[in-house]
């Protein structure tokens, strides 16, 4: 049953007429109302808002790794006992999402949204008058747990006003902003650092989410739809409504004096084991598992990078940063390229998958004499002829991703045997592009395929690339004492490929329909 529901959500989708208006294109079928009250202009700005918010939590671990070396003299502290700072980040980054998720589905996107910014912004100013090494490890940790749902929770607010046909772009747009903070962290980080110290860093990043909480406090809506239905609808809540939202021209457009009260979804219960209830189905835990790969061997080039440059090639903290915009560039790029291929892929499975069931229409009229019913039916009841989201999805990922193993392993020889210094950025740059898009892709299935917990779902695409990263982080420094840094990191790419293996056969099968059945 779970399958035939999908099957049909995802046909009505496209059902529109050229007569009708934007929002009305957009009614799902069988509803009086239209799906959404936010048109174009408007999910552009709540993407902006969203990826304002997501920014630092970002930019919280590269602008940190031009400090590294600094904090390390200042306190006095080890090479390994300064990476738990790193780690540790991670490892909350995980897990809050994870337990925030469940909050956000239940109780709206945008209380814990402000939330998440109040206590980021507290532990940014704790940072910046640390005076010793073990404030600064809390202080991360508190850091981490505080602004990491964010992420998690701007693709459930975007899944809350997007549908499939249009959802990679404008999560394509909204992690394309975010990975700014990752791409040009590193850079702005040791620009902080060189004019000032180690502390500006944390001053730069308390000042700007203290503006972001601002913002968001005065114009984030509440969209979660058992809050908000299609947006017409005033959360019964204060902390749910935005300020915004007293506005007349505001309440006109999302029509909340006449509100479209039958969008409204049943409240759900707060539900911490939404997330691994998620992860139990295998086809969906491998695919995050290669995704979080992905994140891991990003997360380390970026690592090593921070020490390899001044100590291989005797680089100022000035120049080590300038060393990380081959791959911020690069980064953004695939990012948000990503989200259209994504948006234009869609549409052509779509188009290919009607054709084959109009195909097969054809030939089973003839079979039953005529009779629709039959005819339906024994469309729908073949699974074979379900619509692949998993393919739609991710297959746009893959031969990128293969490229990006080709980069990662030149880019750890090539730093190992100190070659020149345009070869390493160029091999960084190169492998950053083609691994960016993997995430986009991903978190954009997650919300396809949970629409009533979309928080929830995206939070286990950061349990596992978070984990993943810290445990792998964790672990660098032997791993180059014992492999040198290029095993190191072809080591790395070898579980991704094990895992990419793994996950393109779950892509090529038309599998979805015995997915669906499980995950609804």
């Amino acid at each position: 049953m779970g399958a035939l529901q999908q099957n049909t959500s995802v046909e009505n989708e496209h059902n529109s007429n050229k007569d009708l208006t934007l929002n009305e294109k957009e009614a799902i079928a069988g509803s009086s109302s239209v799906y959404t009250r936010f048109g174009h202009k408007a999910k552009i700005f709540l993407s902006i808002v969203c990826a304002s918010c997501g920014l630092f939590s970002a930019i919280a671990a590269p602008i940190y790794y031009p400090a590294l070396d600094t904090i390390k003299n200042e306190f006095n502290v080890s090479g390994e006992l300064l990476n738990i700072s790193v780690v540790v980040y991670f490892i909350f980054q995980g897990i809050s999402p994870s337990i925030m998720g469940g909050f956000a589905d239940s109780w709206g996107r945008r209380p814990i949204i402000v939330w998440s910014l109040a206590v980021y912004f507290a532990a940014c100013v704790g940072l910046a008058k640390s005076t010793n090494y073990g404030q600064i490890l809390g202080l991360r940790c508190l850091q981490s747990a505080g602004i990491s749902p964010v992420i998690a929770l701007n693709s459930g607010l975007m899944g809350d006003v997007t549908l499939r046909h249009e959802r990679g772009g404008y999560i394509g747009l909204t992690s394309g902003i975010q990975l700014v903070g990752s791409a040009f962290g590193a850079i702005i980080g040791a620009g902080l650092i060189s004019r000032w110290d180690w502390r500006a860093v944390f001053w730069f990043l308390a000042i700007g989410s203290g503006i972001s909480l601002i913002i968001s406090t005065l114009l984030m809506p509440e969209t979660n739809r058992s809050l908000a239905g299609n947006g017409s609808i005033l959360p019964k809540s204060l902390t749910s409504r935005a300020p915004i939202l007293a506005l007349p021209f505001v309440r006109k457009y999302l029509h909340i004096e006449n509100p479209d009260l039958d969008t409204l979804k049943p409240r759900r219960k707060v539900n911490f084991l939404a997330p691994f209830t998620v992860l139990a189905v295998p086809s969906v835990l491998l695919v995050l598992c290669v995704a979080g790969m992905q994140f891991t061997i990003y997360s380390c080039q970026l690592t090593v990078l921070s020490s390899s440059l001044e100590n291989y090639y005797g680089l100022s903290v000035g120049k080590v940063g300038l060393c990380y915009l081959p791959s911020g560039i690069c980064t953004l790029i695939g990012i948000v390229s990503s989200g259209r291929i994504l948006n234009w892929n869609y549409e052509r499975r779509f188009a290919q998958h009607e054709k084959t069931i109009e195909e097969m229409k054809t030939k089973l009229m003839e079979k039953y004499y005529g009779d629709v019913s039959l005819v339906d039916a024994a469309i729908l009841t073949k699974n074979k002829y379900g619509f692949n989201i998993y393919r739609a999805r991710l297959e746009v990922g893959v031969v990128p991703m293969l490229f990006s193993f080709g980069g990662f392993i030149a880019f750890g020889w090539c730093l190992g045997a100190r070659t020149h210094l345009a070869l390493v950025l160029f091999f960084s740059g190169f492998s950053s592009l083609c691994s960016s898009g993997i995430i986009a892709c991903t978190t954009t299935l997650m919300v396809d395929l949970h629409p009533e917990k979309t928080s929830s779902a995206a939070a286990c695409l950061n349990l596992c690339r978070c984990l993943l990263a810290a445990a792998f982080i964790a672990a660098l420094d032997a791993m180059i004492d014992k492999m040198t840094i290029g095993g190191a990191f072809t080591f790395m790419v070898g579980v991704s490929a094990l895992l990419t293996i793994g996950m393109v056969f779950v892509v090529s099968s038309a599998m979805t329909t015995d997915t669906a059945d499980e995950l609804t």
